[in-house]
């Protein structure tokens, strides 16, 4: 493999960083050199009050897209929404303008049907709109009701208000007063039905004098009900002191715990303790709002090395308990283990030689990084591969393309040990990695490099590290 001079090195590595810095100022001024994934699609509404550009998009409530554009064409709204890649929308679909919430955002439903029909393609035109929002049919339920009430109040109105009507309404009262006078006369000529219904009345006293004279009978069993119950109230008599006695020793717990004497008193009446037991509420509140926040990602990747044909690995743990910042923590396999070449001098037979001496240390390092994002720039500081060192990371593309740089080892003995890289997400939890490392070492360590490795949030790990303090900066 050829060999580059340090200065050939330097030279492609700004020549890299340049063509970085003109990607980075075409993203920041607007121009996009990506375009997203996904497939458009039209459709025309009555009316999208409420529908704003990026608006969510839902198949059975899961949210496949987004409103793009919303214009006029003639009397409705031309809507053009974006669809995610894999998402397949039929001919057949019917879109309904709906609100998340009583007063929440509008956002469109691609409902589905029960028959198969042809797929939709980018830039074609759904037909089937739905009539109304829900908030709409529930306005519109709520207008036909006070439309109802409306006729009912004028019926009413109408009924009562003419003299026409007045008239009928007095003939309706003489009615009932006939009814009335023909229920009277019914009663009269009943007055043999109303006899017989007192002689069964009479019966009917016959009837309990009987069952009187059974009780008579069984008065013996009565009166000894009577002294098994005065022998149950003799003993409560005699039980009613010891009731008194647990009363008064009651009532005096009552008056310790008021005054604040004892553990209860105490905890009832004291407000250092109330102050103490809000305090560590609040503390158990912090913390398990923490641990919902507190997010931990395990990573491995294999950088294989060009110039020695081997392969370096590497084993990370990202602690992230906020959105900006984490903590890397990571266990290296370096094939050319930390090399430090030091001058030694010896005498022999009155000669002084002088000869380098080159040392290899364990191939395994580590490192522990503090890391804080600003933006699309992360800095990074702290050990890394059991040295010092600092990094930077700039995302592109939604965090798709990452650029990495590192400087670490700065031992007075050799060169730096800087590292340049790329990162590209070719999946949820793999991705792509190239660059050059060491490219200005002095002791034959410099190396392309190209390697593969994946990624994946672990739930299990993040309330074991959630207790764990935190730096703030």
């Amino acid at each position: 493999m050829i060999k580059l001079t340090s200065e050939t090195k330097v030279g492609l590595f700004v020549i890299v960083g340049i063509a970085l810095l003109v990607i980075m100022s075409l993203k920041l001024g607007g121009v996009d050199i990506a375009s997203d994934e996904g497939y458009e699609l039209r459709m025309r509404l009555d009316n999208a009050i409420g529908l704003d550009p990026g608006a969510a998009i839902t198949i059975a409530g899961v949210e496949v897209g987004n409103v793009q554009t919303i214009a006029l064409d003639g009397s409705k709204a031309l809507i053009t929404i974006k669809v995610r890649s894999g998402v397949e929308v039929m001919q057949n679909y019917t879109v309904a303008l709906k609100t998340s919430g009583l007063l929440g955002e509008k956002y469109l439903a691609l409902i589905p049907s029960i028959k198969p029909a042809p797929l939709l393609r980018d830039g074609d035109e759904i037909k089937s709109i739905a009539a109304y929002s829900d908030m709409d049919r529930l306005i519109t339920a709520l207008s036909d009701v006070a439309v109802d009430i409306k006729k009912v109040t004028g019926a009413l109105g109408d009924v009562l208000g003419g003299e026409d009507n007045q008239a009928s309404l007095g003939s309706i009262i003489k009615n009932l007063q006939d009814i009335t006078g023909s229920v009277n006369s019914i009663v009269s000529e009943n007055d043999v039905r109303f006899t017989t219904v007192m002689k069964n009345m009479e019966s009917f006293s016959a009837s309990l004098r009987d069952i009187t004279e059974m009780l008579a009978a069984n008065k013996g069993n009565f009166n000894a009900t009577m002294t098994n119950v005065r022998e149950a109230m003799e003993t409560l008599n005699k039980i009613a002191p010891n009731v008194d006695s647990t009363a008064s020793s009651i009532s005096k717990i009552a008056q310790r715990i008021e005054r604040g004497e004892g553990t209860i008193g105490k905890l009832l009446n004291d407000e250092e303790t109330h102050r103490n037991i809000n305090k560590t509420l609040t503390g158990i509140n912090t913390f398990i709002d923490k641990a919902g926040r507190f997010r931990t990602f395990v990573s491995y990747r294999s950088e294989f090395l060009f110039d020695e044909s081997d392969t370096k690995n590497y084993v990370s743990l990202r602690l992230q308990p906020k959105p900006d910042k984490y903590y890397l923590i990571e266990i290296i396999d370096d094939p050319r283990g930390h090399r430090t070449t030091s001058k030694k001098t010896k005498v022999v037979n009155g000669q002084t030689t002088t000869a380098n001496v080159t040392t290899t240390d364990d191939d395994v390092t580590f490192s522990a990084q503090v890391a804080k994002r600003l933006g699309n720039l992360t800095l990074r500081g702290g050990m890394i591969e059991s040295t010092g060192g600092v990094g930077l990371d700039y995302h592109m593309f939604k965090d798709r393309l990452k650029f990495t740089f590192e400087a670490f080892d700065f031992d007075t003995d050799r060169e730096t040990h800087l590292k340049g890289g790329l990162t590209l997400a070719i999946h949820k939890y793999f991705f792509l990695t190239a660059g050059y490392d060491d490219f200005i070492s002095d002791s034959g360590l410099e190396s392309a490099y190209a390697g593969i490795g994946f990624q994946f949030e672990d739930e299990d790990l993040k309330f074991l590290f959630s207790a764990m303090p935190s730096l703030n900066f």
